[in-house]
């Protein structure tokens, strides 16, 4: 079978062995491009595969085309798939673009035609580019067009026994997701409805592998096991996002049409000279010109790609507003520590003077050198993808996956005494809200007496270093084993703060399902679940950065003396810098602290922020909720958000008992609103639920 049939030869001396003198695979070398095979040309075989064979020759402008060429590799992308399948039908060939992506060559697709059969069903989102395997499947990303015409054509080189899927952008018509996490969050879905559960394979070309970094990341935070994240040719997006603002305004879908239409000009060369000068007038209008009349330009003065001079309209706004979404996502992003070994396929060919300066294109100052893998592979970052080329990064790919393996990620106990109390009293486990941490309990332990055994569950990833848990579900689950060691038997009662009264809500149910007393469960001005408020939107990073400003400045009673606009146009390093000395400048740090002694918080406050909480298991018990006023509001603001919590809440817990206390979000927590706190979780023990206390 094809898939067999050896892309390269690489003469050895003698093969290299382990210690056990088995075949050392790790140490078999990359092949070079001068051991790639040329495919010898073969005619097509019959009537129909000579049809095919003009079809795709006029659609690709190609003199010829082989049966056993494959049209990806042919330079076919996802805009000239379009094309040819709209062709092929018009020529009576039905085919549907999901058969021509798993059908890629003469040959297959005229097999196909012959036998008269579909393709296999596809996954919303999901492309299949090999079915069948009984090892771990590999997810392939799309890249920054969102378009997935890499898949196949990287795919046939791949080997193994896995199948493989391809993970392309959101179809057009369909509303753009402008962070990368909300991307990442998308993708998550697809790849659970296929694989339930990990370990997972990952890679992504370009800025696919940076949003293969954020699936990994958010499967991490579900507690799942990542064998293999893989960044092609991909550079960390400080390098190449080209700055907020580029993304931001009314301008930006003008500003791409003008990118794409330079950029094809500036391949060719002096024939491209006079066309560049059109577009140059152009640009220099660019704010005085509507998206639709500049289109109209472009076309009219045979300025576009080719690619785009065949789209139609609205499939070229769709694909210029995916384009959009995806730059402003990367311009947001901030990468954080995944605690994985990454792989890095590099593009040798025409190196840029950006990956000169930076030859592990950025990922160094991200990832440990222990945990850095770098491949070199010939072509540039385009031709990579294409033949020969891409023969040898499918080799590489291969080699990596063959000898990557799940690395047990390092060990987290959130558990944290705070009281060890007397004996005789249920002890009680207390869940701080975002980014917060378990020494906001130590008041209110003092408050509720010293025979209490208190215990803090600290969230995962105020260290800096571990992965915050991406799913309410997941830190339940994770802090309930820790709280079964401790305690294995007996009535426990939980406390939950802000964000952390979700936790409590999930542990909660979890117990009960198992059969185990929770003898409370007390929420702290908890909002309910929903995102129907504060917690559980699309947050940018420099959103989540703006609302913890809010949020210390409300609990410290300062300013952090930060100008919010002058805040959203700095880059990473300068928004922690500000936030620090901004922090030192309130009292809220040491100025002996280092400014990044913040990045654990703001990532854990920013998982937090964004995380969409909807309980699929409810708890059937005794809902306590303490709810305070929030001072930036009015006494109408503050009765319609409680009513609004209240009724959210009601939905979810049928035996509920409301108390509205004194303070704000953060001082309740404080002396002296929480010995009020205190007095009214100790009478709760006793009195009734299903009352409104004041």
């Amino acid at each position: 079978p094809d898939y067999m049939v050896p892309s390269a030869w690489v003469q050895l001396d003698a093969l290299p062995l382990n210690n056990n003198g088995k075949v050392d695979r790790k140490a078999l070398p990359i092949p070079a491009q001068d051991a790639l095979l040329s495919r010898a040309y073969a005619a097509p075989a019959n009537s129909l595969e000579e049809t095919l064979a003009q079809l795709w020759a006029e659609v690709l402008q190609v003199e010829q085309v082989g049966r056993h060429d494959n049209f990806f590799e042919l330079g076919g992308h996802s805009l000239l798939a379009i094309r040819l399948v709209n062709l092929m039908q018009q020529n009576g060939l039905e085919v549907t673009l999901a058969e021509l992506f798993q059908h890629a060559s003469i040959e297959s697709l005229g097999t196909l035609l012959s036998q008269c059969t579909g393709a296999e069903p596809q996954n919303d989102g999901l492309v299949v580019v090999r079915a069948g395997g009984a090892d771990i499947p590999l997810f392939l990303v799309h890249e920054f067009s969102g378009l997935d015409a890499y898949f196949p054509a990287l795919g046939l080189h791949i080997e193994g026994d896995f199948p493989i899927y391809g993970l392309p952008g959101i179809p057009f018509g369909e509303a753009p997701l402008r962070t990368m996490e909300c991307l990442a969050a998308r993708m998550v879905g697809i790849i659970r409805s296929v694989q339930p559960q990990g370990p997972y394979r990952l890679a992504g070309w370009s800025f696919g592998g940076v949003l293969a970094y954020e699936v990994a990341m958010q499967l991490l935070g579900m507690d799942e096991d990542v064998a293999f994240v893989g960044l092609i040719d991909s550079f960390v997006p400080r390098l190449t996002d080209q700055g907020k603002a580029r993304w931001g305004d009314e301008h930006s879908h003008k500003r791409q049409l003008l990118q794409h239409c330079t950029l094809y000009w500036a391949a060719r060369g002096e024939a491209g000279q006079a066309a560049l000068a059109h577009l140059a007038l152009l640009q220099a209008e660019l704010e005085q010109i509507d998206f639709q009349p500049l289109l109209r330009r472009c076309r009219e003065e045979q300025l576009l790609h080719p690619d785009m001079a065949a789209a139609a309209p609205e499939d070229l706004w769709h694909y210029l507003d995916r384009e959009v979404a995806h730059g402003h996502a990367l311009a947001h992003y901030r990468i954080n520590p995944l605690g994985l070994p990454v792989h890095l396929f590099r593009a040798q060919e025409h190196p840029t003077e950006l990956s000169r300066r930076h030859p592990t294109l950025g990922w160094s100052d991200e990832v440990p050198a222990t945990l850095l893998r770098c491949f070199d592979v010939p072509g540039d970052h385009q031709s990579m993808m294409q033949s020969p080329h891409v023969q040898v990064l499918g080799q590489a790919i291969s080699q990596a996956l063959h000898t990557s393996a799940v690395i047990e990620p390092r060990a987290y106990q959130p558990l944290l005494t705070i009281q060890t109390g007397h004996t005789g009293h249920a002890p009680i486990f207390c869940v701080p809200g975002a980014g917060d941490s378990v020494t906001g309990f130590i008041h209110l332990t003092e408050a509720l007496g010293p025979e209490w055994p208190i215990y803090g569950l600290q969230p995962r990833g105020l260290d800096g270093v571990t992965v915050p848990h991406s799913r309410v579900e997941s830190a339940a689950d994770f802090y309930l084993r820790a709280l079964e060691q401790l305690y294995p038997h007996g009535p426990v009662h939980l406390i939950g703060h802000s964000f952390g009264g979700w936790v409590a809500y999930a542990m909660a149910a979890q117990l009960q399902a198992a059969g185990r007393e929770v003898a409370s469960l007390t929420l702290i001005d908890s909002e309910s679940p929903g995102g129907n408020s504060v917690v559980g939107k699309p947050y940018t990073t420099t959103a989540a950065l703006l609302r913890l400003v809010e949020s210390l400045q409300l609990s410290s009673g300062k300013s952090l003396g930060i100008d919010a606009l002058t805040f959203a146009e700095a880059d990473d390093a300068t928004q922690m810098r500000l936030l620090h000395e901004g922090m030192v400048h309130a009292g809220v740090l040491s100025d002996r602290s280092s400014a990044d002694a913040m990045r654990g918080p703001v990532r854990t406050f920013a998982t937090a922020l964004r995380t969409v909480y909807r309980p699929a298991l409810a708890y059937t018990g005794p809902v306590r909720l303490a709810l305070v006023d929030d001072p930036t509001l009015d006494a109408l603001g503050n009765q319609r958000e409680q009513a609004a919590m209240l009724e959210g809440w009601q939905r979810e817990a049928r035996d509920l008992t409301v108390w509205y206390g004194p303070g704000n979000h953060f001082t309740i927590l404080k002396a002296p609103n929480v010995f009020s706190l205190a007095a009214w979780w100790h009478d709760g023990l006793t009195v009734a639920a299903g009352q409104v206390v004041s």
